[in-house]
């Protein structure tokens, strides 16, 4: 049965990359429950933050906290949390400022507007790898949200404040330049670390891999402890008095900052600096720390300079040794290219060269015997081997190189896993392997926005793998079902020769194989399970491997619930009662 496939036709184009799976698939109730946690999010903080300052007869905060809350809604929900933003805004402004109703609509229409433009930049600048692994979405972060967005704050609460009065351009310039950085302080401080937390953004696993890191140890435990103690020693003891080598030491933090950077996590890393930027603001505001005696800057721009330098220090360094590792990974890669392709190539080559000059050294002319037709059969199967090969190197090469784009479409999951059953069925049916698509939870209907070739592709890779390695007799099965938070879940099961502990890791890198040896060694690249990670990858979705020896395989394709745009209302219904059965 063909492939039915409609054009999505979605205004917004692709689908958010930072979209939470809790409110993607809920519908209305679930949005209004975000834009009404926004609010009161953004309002608790500004209360925290406005009584703090003011306390010490700050006016307003030199560091706008919510405005990383804000930053982080929008990217969630982009212009359909706008509405909490700004109702989080306007009631901290009218409950703790109390400014003429004008000014607290303008203001709070501005911080609202600032974060989603900044998000909408962002989301065009954003790499496909994600923002903290890479150089590039460093930069694009860093202007998005400290520069962009504050600087579309900032001057609505210029023009705000300076309604009804004399024009006065030196006035306006200064509040302009104290907003903008109080918003962009805000930013920095608290807007990475949510998005670490939230798995809104990847965190570089690439490089804790590579140090052999599976969790941390007493070392890494004890240097972020380290960190944290020295940070609240220093800047919660009264100052020394007539020296100001003291006021070097908070910089010194970069380095084992780094460490846990390298060695942790980057999202371990951020949560350390945001604590420390939190206890140095608030200690030196408080009058303790050592910036107090330096008579050549401000405290406070002291305090920001020390932030900045580690946030960026921290973020700079994570996507740099990244893009270090993915380059390297791409020399072993070639390197194992050059290793794995000239056998591989070869032995069809050799097939179709030597068949063919036996077949021409027959009589011309002749009707072909037997013997003749077994020649022209091997130089066809090493010719469709060959070409299945290229085929697989080709698109492995557009997917390391970030050339792979896809062509979203709305495609029904169950007419495409259809098709990839009729298409490997043949393979299924010469093993006497029983082939079966489940329609799982009477989902039959989940439709998805995807790249139809590359959805069609990753099913025929994981279908022809498991019948691969499935006994004659065997069984495999294909299912497609709605997760309990809206996701699309794909799971190919079969009962093979499964694969042992020691391979599970390994097997989604290029060349790898989960059996090098014996009788259970299959043809090909090993490419296979590579491309299908770097499609499911580009989709925004994960994969997930379970096998047990002797038993079977199962594995997991999870798309996010981004990309549902439909499903049966009973499935929904299901998936509700499912996840309040589990709160």
């Amino acid at each position: 049965m063909p492939l039915k496939i409609m054009k999505a036709g979605l205004a917004a184009g692709q689908p958010n990359p930072w979209l939470p799976a809790v409110i993607a698939g809920g519908g209305p109730v679930r949005w209004i429950g975000a834009n009404v946690l926004a609010a009161l999010l953004y309002f608790a903080l500004g209360t925290v933050v406005s009584r703090f300052f003011a306390a010490y007869g700050l006016f307003p905060a030199p560091i706008w906290l919510p405005a990383g809350i804000a930053t982080v809604a929008a990217m969630a929900g982009e212009a359909r949390l706008l509405p909490g933003i700004f109702c989080g805004s306007f009631l901290t402004n009218a409950v703790l400022f109390a400014p003429p109703l004008h000014v607290t609509t303008i203001i709070s229409l501005t911080n609202a507007l600032g974060p989603v433009a900044g998000a909408a930049m962002l989301r065009r600048l954003r790499p496909a790898k994600g923002l903290f692994t890479t150089f590039a979405g460093v930069i694009s972060f860093v202007f998005c949200t400290t520069f962009l967005s504050p600087a579309i704050s900032a001057t609505g609460g210029a023009v705000a404040m300076s309604v009804g009065a004399p024009p006065d351009l030196e006035q306006f310039h200064s509040i302009w330049v104290n907003w903008w950085l109080t918003d962009a302080g805000g930013a920095l401080y608290l807007a990475p670390a949510l998005l670490l937390w939230l798995g809104m953004e990847s965190e570089g696993t690439e490089i804790y891999e590579r140090v052999g890191k599976r969790g941390f140890d007493r070392k890494d435990l004890a240097v972020w402890a380290w960190i944290a103690l020295v940070s609240a020693v220093l800047f919660l003891t009264p100052p020394l008095r007539g020296t100001y080598i003291r006021s070097a030491f908070p910089f010194l933090l970069v380095v084992p900052l780094s460490w846990i950077a390298l060695r942790m996590s980057l999202r371990s890393a951020y949560t350390l600096v945001t604590l420390v930027a939190i206890v140095a603001t608030a200690g030196t505001v408080a009058g303790f720390g050592p910036f107090q005696n330096h008579s050549l800057a401000n405290p406070l721009q002291l305090v920001g300079t020390l932030v900045v330098l580690l946030a960026t220090n921290v973020l700079t360094i994570v996507a740099l040794v990244s893009e270090r590792y993915e380059a390297q990974n791409a020399n072993r890669v070639k390197s194992m290219f050059l290793a794995n392709t000239s056998h591989e190539l070869r032995t069809p080559l050799n097939a179709i060269i030597g068949y063919s000059s036996l077949i021409d050294s027959q009589a011309a002319g002749s009707v072909p015997n037997e013997e003749q037709r077994s020649y022209a059969r091997l130089i066809q199967a090493s010719g469709e081997h060959l070409l299945a090969l290229i085929n697989d190197l080709l698109e492995m090469s557009k997917i390391e190189a970030g050339r792979f784009s896809l062509t979203e479409e709305r495609v029904a999951l169950a007419t495409a896993i259809e098709e990839a059953v009729d298409l490997v069925g043949v393979v299924a049916r010469a093993k006497s392997i029983a082939l079966r698509a489940d329609d799982a939870d009477g989902v039959g209907d989940i439709a998805i926005v995807a790249d139809a070739k590359a959805l069609r592709q990753v099913l025929i890779n994981l279908l022809s793998n498991a019948i691969k390695f499935t006994p004659e007799g065997g069984q495999v099965a294909v299912s497609a079902a709605l997760g309990r938070r809206g996701e699309a879940v794909i799971r190919v099961s079969d009962t093979g020769i499964g694969i042992p502990p020691d391979a599970l890791e390994r097997v989604f890198r290029p060349f790898e194989r989960a059996h090098d040896k014996g009788k259970h060694q299959a043809e090909g690249t090993g490419l296979g399970l590579s491309i299908t990670l770097g499609l499911v990858k580009l989709h925004g979705g994960t994969i997930d491997l379970e096998s047990t020896v002797g038993q079977g395989t199962t594995v997991t394709v999870t798309l996010p619930a981004s990309r549902v745009v439909a499903a049966k209302a009973a499935a929904r219904e299901d998936a509700s009662m499912l996840e309040t059965a589990a709160r």
